[in-house]
């Protein structure tokens, strides 16, 4: 009887079932009806002239409203670029690899080498560890949400004030004037908007899974690339880079400074082509320099090793993701052997 439910079961060999992208797509429109529902209901009632006995049950209605459409659309966003395992990770409060007793951190490190938990906390589909982000599409989506929700119900409540004048032979010329102005930030605020939103949907999760944690200078290891999305991309490539940080205060300022001190390009992609329930997948080898600084981190000054992956297509603007990896003193594994 299990065949007969194939649909509605698990594809096996796989950690999904179906397209991440068309799900995010139809909760973002979901939960956009509700957004806009509950600003143009606002809009109404804040200019209404009936005003009726349930008229702060409606205010309490309206905005659940907007609020309900505006989380349902970030947490949509956000949750696009977390994989699965990270996502059960969250849901149940433990690292994900906490059975794999052979993934956790080891007890013995310097003090000024970065930990490797959060490298080595979830578990990769080709390979034994996938890499971590850096990059957190939480804070733009969520500015670019902001923004545009403030004007748009600015612009909304701008409107109706100026339509109800208009019926009652009794308009504000003061908010006629401000309308051409507030439709104009709108517009562009709701474009950028778009834009972003765009960009989080159409370039796919970027996966890079590493077969060995942490790397020591003059060893080899396998790391496997996934891209998905729906892109024509110019060029594709990955580099390794190592990068010294240093931090210093000018006056009452903070100032960060980083220089690339390495670079090893792995792979180079052109003209390549992305289609929903694909994936640009390649599988290569990283090897780290014998003679290369291990990873660092004091208190001004920081060695960070990390994957860059860079992708130029001809409709999105260029995106980089970086991918930090750690890479500890020879002696080290010497002392350990």
């Amino acid at each position: 009887m299990a065949r007969l439910f194939g649909l509605l079961q698990k594809k096996r060999g796989q950690r999904t079932t179906g397209s991440r992208l068309a799900g995010v797509v139809g909760e973002v429109m979901i939960f956009g009806i509700v957004l806009l529902l509950g600003l143009i209901s606002l809009g109404w009632l804040l200019f209404n002239p009936e005003q009726t006995s349930d008229l702060g049950m409606m205010y309490v209605l309206n905005i659940s409203l907007i609020l309900i459409g505006g989380g349902g659309i970030m947490m949509a966003v956000v949750q696009y670029g977390i994989s699965a395992e990270r996502r059960k990770a969250i849901t149940l409060g433990r690292p994900a690899l906490d059975v794999m007793q052979d993934n956790l951190p080891s007890a013995h490190r310097f003090p000024t080498i970065p930990p490797d938990a959060d490298t080595t906390d979830s578990p990769g589909v080709r390979l034994r560890y996938r890499l971590p982000q850096t990059e957190s599409h939480f804070w733009p989506i969520l500015a670019a949400t902001l923004f545009f929700g403030s004007w748009a119900i600015v612009t909304v409540t701008l409107a109706a004030a100026v339509g109800v004048g208009f019926w009652q032979s009794t308009p504000n010329w003061l908010f006629v004037c401000l309308l051409p102005g507030c439709l104009i930030v709108s517009s562009w605020s709701g474009k950028y908007f778009l834009q972003q939103l765009s960009g989080l949907t159409r370039i796919g999760p970027t996966v890079l899974e590493i077969s060995q944690h942490p790397l020591v200078p003059g060893t080899e290891c396998d790391v496997f690339l996934s891209q998905s999305g729906l892109l024509q991309f110019k060029s594709f490539k990955v580099t390794l880079v190592c990068e010294e940080q240093t931090s210093y205060h000018q006056g009452t300022d903070l100032r960060v400074e980083a220089v690339a001190v390495f670079r090893d390009r792995l792979i180079m992609h052109k003209d390549q082509t992305v289609r929903p329930g694909t994936a640009l997948e390649d599988e290569f080898t990283l090897s780290i320099p014998e003679t290369a600084m291990h990873s660092f981190r004091g208190q001004y000054n920081r060695i960070q090793w990390k994957l860059v992956v860079e992708g130029r297509s001809l409709s999105m603007p260029t995106f980089t993701h970086s991918f930090p990896i750690i890479v500890h003193p020879r002696m080290k594994q010497e002392g350990t052997a």
